[in-house]
């Protein structure tokens, strides 16, 4: 190291000195440097000129000698000016170092210190605001609040973080004295907070004197006008009563909840003749009943003209006063109307060439105990609308009581046809004159009654059978209805025989004949056969055994047969009797297995098969 580059310890008188030194030398220090590297840069190119001519001047058979020599010169002298460039940096390094290195290491201590500061002053304000505005560690209601919020848990009611019921907080009984964990999810934490619900506030309660007749016994709830706590109450008379006579007695009452929270008053009980207030609703009578406690004993007491004044001057304040016993007992009578007069309304149907005529229209009835009363119909009709619309009528006395209630107003087009009446069905024996318009009417429901015509043309009375009237209405809107009635009939004897002789025509006259024709074509069933059985058997082709019975008599008699009707003495079965040959048989025409085999029977063969049945014997000729 050179001579300028050594440090020298500067003396305390002459600091000033010593730091124009320094400087002087760091300068030169600077020039020092840049001219050893200018002349080591000097020195590698004559180095290399000189190589470079020696080299040329070896001969050819001495290049590997020569290139050897000459790469070992070339790496002493760079290694020479390597160290001396070092030496060179290593001085200037020294100088500086010297005077930088203390104001360095000063500097990064005081950033730390006051960086420390900073981090426990901010530090310091997070966990006082946490104490003073954070989360309490428990938290007491009162019974009876709408609910819990998130504030409740916070100091000062303020939340200052992001904070959700973890616990559902909906499912606690507010009115119920109890302990909780409530879990609260705070930013990413979770919090378990106690809660007490708690019952400290007294029952709030409106206390009342009482009145009461002279054999009243003490209840405590009777000198009670209200009572609210949000917990079970209990109400007591505190003090000893003994009712000794009509007068004034202080009753200590007490309203306490099952937490102890307690309120007490004295109130007055009065023992009188009379209540102290009674109030009646207009219509309602005024009687002694309604005064006094005990009618029998004390109705003298009262002048009954009293009352009927009361009862017809209506509504107002009066008062009754009886005196008796040196005590003066009143009573005040209140005579009010509250209730809005009954009313009945009913819908209305019109059609759309039609106006309502009124309100009273809707109005089907309408009462008050006032009878002074308005009505109001407070919808406005739109008569262009089809269909249904909602009217409100409105009702009030003279006490200012409504009521309201609504009724349907329809509003329709004509396009119902008349309906008619009377149109029963006729049955007529042949060739009778009809009275068609006799019992038949026809209606509309806006027109009323209108006119018909009747159209009889398919009606033939002449001839047995069933026929139809056309009956026809039209209404002003052009609506027609049509109906028919029908019209029977009824056939004549000669229309019966005509039936019986086609019958033999398709059977033969023969006994036996006609009785397998009916059997074969007139079916069993459980019908009579009406008035005229023959008839109904020869048109339904059914019937029971009485119509097969009448029917095979009138074929047989048709036929030149003497026929005769027998059946049993229960009526139960029905059959003929018919001469054959001048000799009496029994033949049944009944189509069933056990009558089917009767042909020309006997009495004895007829017994046989009518199992345990018989006739008469003495009505028909016997068969022997």
């Amino acid at each position: 190291m050179s001579k300028q580059g050594k440090k020298k310890t500067p003396n305390k008188s002459s600091k000033n000195n010593q730091k124009k030194k320094t400087n002087t030398k760091t300068n030169n220090s600077k020039k020092k440097t840049s001219n050893v590297k200018g002349n080591t840069n000097k020195k590698t190119s004559n180095v290399k000129g000189n190589t470079n001519k020696k080299t040329n001047n070896v001969s050819k058979t001495s290049n590997k000698v020569s290139k050897n020599a000459t790469r070992k010169v070339e790496k002493k002298e760079e290694t020479v000016i390597k160290e001396e460039v070092k030496k060179e940096e290593v001085k200037k390094e020294d100088k500086v170092d010297v005077k930088e290195e203390k104001p360095k290491k000063s500097k990064k201590n005081i950033i730390l210190i006051v960086l420390g500061i900073i981090l426990f002053l901010i530090l310091l304000c997070t966990i006082l605001f946490f104490i003073l505005f954070g989360l309490k560690e428990s938290v007491t209601l009162e019974a009876g609040i709408k609910e819990i919020k998130i504030s409740d848990f916070y100091k000062h009611d303020k939340v200052i973080y992001e904070t959700k019921f973890i616990t559902d907080v909906k499912k606690i009984d507010l009115k119920k004295v109890s302990s909780y964990n409530i879990k609260l999810k705070v930013g990413k934490k979770t919090k378990t907070i106690k809660l007490k619900i708690v019952d400290t506030t007294k029952p709030k309660v409106k206390f009342k004197d009482y009145y009461a007749n002279i054999d009243y016994q003490i209840n405590p709830e009777d000198f009670i006008e209200s009572v609210s706590d949000v917990s079970e109450t209990k109400v007591e008379v505190l003090n000893n009563i003994v009712i000794n006579g009509y007068n004034d007695y202080k009753v200590k009452v007490q309203v306490s909840d099952k937490y102890n929270n307690k309120v007490t008053e004295t109130r007055t009980l009065r023992i009188a003749m009379s209540r102290q207030e009674v109030i009646k609703e207009l219509g309602s009578p005024l009687t002694k009943e309604d005064i006094l406690y005990n009618v029998k004993e004390t109705g003298d007491f009262i002048n009954q003209e009293e009352i009927d004044n009361i009862n017809k001057n209506g509504v107002g304040e009066y008062e009754i006063i009886i005196n008796a016993n040196n005590l003066e007992f009143k009573t005040k009578i209140i005579v009010q109307d509250t209730t809005p007069p009954n009313m009945e309304l009913q819908n209305v149907k019109i059609y759309d060439d039609q106006k309502v005529e009124s309100k009273d229209k809707f109005i089907k009835s309408i009462t008050d105990a006032s009878n002074e009363f308005e009505t109001t119909m407070k919808t406005e009709i739109d008569y262009t609308k089809l269909g249904d619309q909602e009217i409100i009528i409105e009702a009030v006395d003279k006490y200012g009581n409504k009521i309201e209630k609504k009724a349907t107003l329809s509003i329709i087009q004509d396009k119902v046809a008349p309906t008619f009446k009377g149109l029963y069905n006729i049955t007529v024996n042949k060739y009778t004159k009809i009275n068609y318009n006799s019992g038949v009417s026809a209606y509309d429901e806006k027109d009323g009654n209108v006119t018909f015509t009747v159209d009889t043309s398919r009606v033939n009375v002449n001839a047995y059978g069933t026929y139809y009237a056309t009956y026809t209405a039209k209404d002003k809107a052009g609506n027609v209805k049509t109906a028919k009635r029908k019209i029977t009939v009824n056939h004549d004897a000669a229309d019966r025989n005509a039936k019986i002789d086609a019958a033999l025509n398709k059977s033969g006259r023969g006994y036996e004949q006609i009785r397998q024709y009916i059997m074969n074509n007139v079916r069993y069933s459980s019908n009579g056969g009406g008035s005229d059985k023959v008839w109904y058997g020869l048109t339904s082709f059914q019937g029971n055994c009485v119509v097969h019975a009448y029917l095979y008599q009138a074929m047989l008699q048709r036929a030149g047969y003497n026929a005769k009707i027998i059946y049993t003495t229960d009526q139960t079965h029905y059959w003929v009797l018919v001469n054959i040959n001048g000799v009496w048989r029994h033949s049944d025409a009944t189509p069933t297995d056990r009558h089917r085999m009767i042909s020309a029977a006997t009495d004895a063969e007829r017994l046989e098969h009518l199992q345990g049945r018989d006739w008469n014997h003495n009505n028909w000729p016997a068969a022997l």
